[in-house]
């Protein structure tokens, strides 16, 4: 009969030979037999996580446990099944007992600071790494996690100290080059980031993602020709909708259209259709019919704005058949060879229905209390859609927002412009609820005397209208807004008022204040 250790030593080399279900079978038999030894458990732990079932390794983390409690890989274990299953103060209770066995567990502080980088508890996050990276200074996947908490942190230029680190390490390690360049753009040394992206282009010229991260680069800098033809890896990349694939008919490549019939489809954000539309004044002037498929929130706006004898509108959703090529909205400005150099000055293009703005001045008026009828009407937006993965940087939490409205409330009348929101506030007569679809949303906006509002279709809204429209941006905005600029070629009525630090709200907010005042 074979001995635990030699039962052990089987499973051990399966194992190693990519034998797993062997490998089981020696770990198990040991614990039938010596049911005392502790080596299986472990290891059946490390299989069940490979394995991607946290379930099963917890449960031998923790018969483990019972026969004892003093093994460090076997905590370290637990930890790891614990914050896959999301039962995250437990696994941070089995990190620190790991830690608690043995001081210098590398193991244990990089696991749980993932885990605290994960969460999005970044500060927390930061001691648990430094200390990992002490412990194995020549550790590159310890940098580059540290160098990602601190971007998050925004702290940018000892982000890029971390990411250099690890590229020291490891020359050719692709994710910390693209990260260096992430914090490079944040911290505003846009040629640096070009570089740094196209470094890592070097080292994987398909990588959909970094192209895609370029391509915001080179707009941000003014560079609309490049940038858009980079912009195209957007099709390429796992967590971005599919391009559409129509049987008999294939994209438009800028050809002469000589007559044929375009379909031009949304492809991303309400703002992102309201901002490029614009482009179909252009494109109609070809020789070609055009079916232009929009968002049924924008359908009866667009309905009413465009009136061109050879664009047809239709709502998402339509089926269509009827056409030659296609072609999605955001890929115009690339085919149309748009450039800030020749952009010319946009006319506002978007018109609400007048019967509607007619309809809503009388009930705007009813709405305010007598006392505020003579006062200047102001629209604020303070949060855009939550799903949107820039919304955490982009939002203003109300109670950041309200001293505009506390401030002003006595020479002003403020109208919430929050689609859906149901918003109590004295001073805030709330039209969330009225906002069902943009042509509504336009004939209010066409009653008021300014929009206040983070980078939401709202802003765009109100720039593609002509309404003077304040819009308040992280640091790094969004790449069509560019950076440290206060105006903007893609609506004249529009300001911008930027973060002059990354995550900090209080001095826009002070100097929208001191611009209300001189109203």
């Amino acid at each position: 009969m074979l001995t635990a250790q030699q039962l052990f030593n089987l499973g051990l080399s399966n194992e190693r030979k990519g034998a797993i279900d062997r490998a089981l079978h020696f770990y198990s038999s040991i614990i039938v037999s010596w049911p005392q030894e502790i080596a299986p458990y472990h290891r059946l732990s490390v299989i069940a996580l490979q394995r991607g079932d946290p379930a099963l390794a917890l449960a031998w983390t923790d018969k483990a446990i019972a026969v004892n409690d003093g093994l460090v890989e076997i905590w370290n274990n637990r930890a790891l099944a614990l914050a896959e299953l999301k039962r995250y103060e437990e696994a941070r209770e089995s990190f620190e007992k790991a830690i608690a066995i043995r001081a210098d567990n590398w193991e244990a502080y990089y696991n749980m600071g993932r885990m605290l980088l994960v969460q999005k508890r970044f500060s927390e996050a930061e001691p648990a790494m430094r200390r990992a990276a002490e412990l194995d200074p020549y550790s590159a996947p310890t940098f580059n996690n540290l160098g990602l908490l601190l971007h998050e942190l925004y702290r940018y230029e000892e982000a890029c100290a971390a990411y250099d680190r690890a590229i020291e390490l490891v020359p050719d390690y692709l994710e910390a080059t693209s990260n260096r360049a992430a914090s490079l753009y944040c911290w505003h040394r846009l040629p640096e980031a070009v570089a740094a992206y196209q470094r890592a282009l070097t080292l994987a010229p398909e990588n959909a993602g970094v192209h895609f991260s370029l391509a915001s680069v080179l707009m941000s800098q003014g560079d609309l020709a490049q940038g858009f033809q980079e912009y195209e890896w957007r099709w390429k990349m796992g967590d971005w909708p599919k391009l559409r694939n129509y049987p008999t008919q294939r994209l438009w490549n800028g050809e002469p259209l000589n007559g044929q019939t375009l379909l031009v489809w949304h492809e991303q954000g309400l703002g992102d259709t309201i901002q490029f539309i614009r482009f179909i004044h252009d494109l109609a002037k070809q020789n070609c019919e055009l079916i232009v498929e929009v968002q049924r929130e924008l359908y009866r706006l667009l309905l009413a704005s465009f009136s061109l004898p050879n664009v047809r509108l239709v709502n998402s959703g339509t089926r269509h058949s009827d056409f030659d090529l296609h072609l999605p909205m955001m890929s115009l400005p690339r085919l149309l060879e748009i450039r800030y150099d020749s952009f010319r000055p946009f006319k506002p293009y978007l018109r609400p229905r007048g019967n509607e703005i007619d309809e809503w001045r009388r009930k705007l008026k009813a709405m305010t209390p007598a006392p505020n009828r003579k006062k200047k009407r102001i629209g604020i937006v303070w949060a855009g859609n939550r799903e949107h993965p820039s919304d955490a940087i982009r939002s203003i939490p109300w109670e950041t927002f309200a001293p505009i409205v506390n401030v002003n409330k006595k020479r002003f009348q403020f109208f919430s412009l929050q689609p859906g929101n149901h918003f109590e506030d004295a001073d805030v007569i709330d039209l969330g609820d009225a906002l069902r679809d943009f042509a509504v949303t336009a004939a209010i906006i066409a009653n008021l005397d300014l929009v206040i509002s983070v980078d939401t279709s709202i802003a765009h809204l109100s720039g593609a209208l002509g309404k003077r429209v304040w819009v308040m941006l992280f640091h790094t905005p969004d790449w069509r807004w560019k950076i440290d600029e206060e105006r903007t070629p893609w609506y004249s009525s529009m300001s911008l008022f930027s973060q002059k630090r990354p995550g900090v709200w209080e001095d826009v907010i002070t100097e929208i204040n001191e611009m209300l005042a001189l109203e």
